[in-house]
């Protein structure tokens, strides 16, 4: 892990308290399996009040500096900042606002000014069920209490309905960034069979021995390449790509109630 990156930003908010934060905490693949080669460093900011535009303006501004490839002071893993109002996800109600995002793939309306707004995210339900739901814990803390306890549990019924709400965006980008398409595909099932969130490999083999040898190959394809053990060059796999994406599109949509 870039724990540089992770101490950076534990300290920036330590400094600048935006929202007054009630805890920090390293979810994702960090804490469940370890980092994958592209794994972006995945953190959840948890705050009593929304941030204002001038802390909006910092988080930007810091990460910039720290987060990616391209970071102007440290170059470090990507982060993926979500910040959340406790009130927004306590009591629990669907769907849920997200306070603010930074991702990397965005970096180029933030350096022009964009900051990140309020936002109702779908998704939500996804993040808080694989950092609080049952089985084992799986946010570190960084800073502030255990995060058992201050957030909801996320019915299973909500989990669905986040799948289903975010399979079209998803789906419009299939093409150019078909392998992380096509292995939240298989995340979403697994997920909707189990009522569980696994890694996108460990959800992809399991999905896998349920799909015709055809498929089965593509999807191992995706998931060897993302433990950075093969290369896949998708612009020659395009039908692939699709025909997987419909199978898998296909078993989701049959289990919608």
């Amino acid at each position: 892990m870039d724990s540089h990156v992770v101490d950076a930003l534990r300290d920036a908010v330590v400094h600048r308290s935006p929202g007054h934060p009630i805890g920090l905490y390293l979810t994702g693949s960090s804490c469940d399996g370890g980092l994958r080669p592209d794994s972006d460093l995945e953190i959840l900011l948890l705050t009593r009040d929304s941030l204002d535009d001038d802390e909006r303006r910092y988080l930007v501004g810091h990460l910039l500096k720290h987060s990616g490839r391209r970071a102007t002071v440290r170059p470090g893993r990507p982060v993926e900042l979500t910040s959340l109002v406790r009130t927004d996800v306590v009591p629990w109600r669907y769907p849920a606002v997200r306070d603010f995002r930074y991702g990397e793939w965005l970096r180029a309306d933030y350096e022009t000014g964009h900051l990140p707004a309020r936002e109702v995210d779908p998704d939500l339900a996804v993040l808080l069920t694989s950092v609080s739901g049952s089985g084992r814990q799986r946010a570190r803390v960084l800073l502030g209490p255990p995060l058992a306890g201050l957030v909801d549990p996320v019915p299973r019924a909500d989990l669905a309905r986040s799948i289903f709400d975010a399979l079209p965006e998803l789906l419009d980008n299939l093409e150019g960034d078909e392998r992380n398409v096509l292995l939240t595909l298989a995340r979403m099932l697994y997920t909707l069979r189990t009522g569980l969130i696994a890694p996108k490999d460990t959800a992809a083999v399991a999905v896998a021995a349920t799909l015709s040898p055809a498929r089965a190959r593509t999807l191992d394809l995706a998931a060897t390449a993302y433990l950075g053990k093969a290369e896949d060059d998708w612009a020659a796999l395009g039908d692939e790509a699709e025909a997987l994406a419909t199978a898998l599109v296909a078993e989701i949509d049959a289990l919608r109630p």
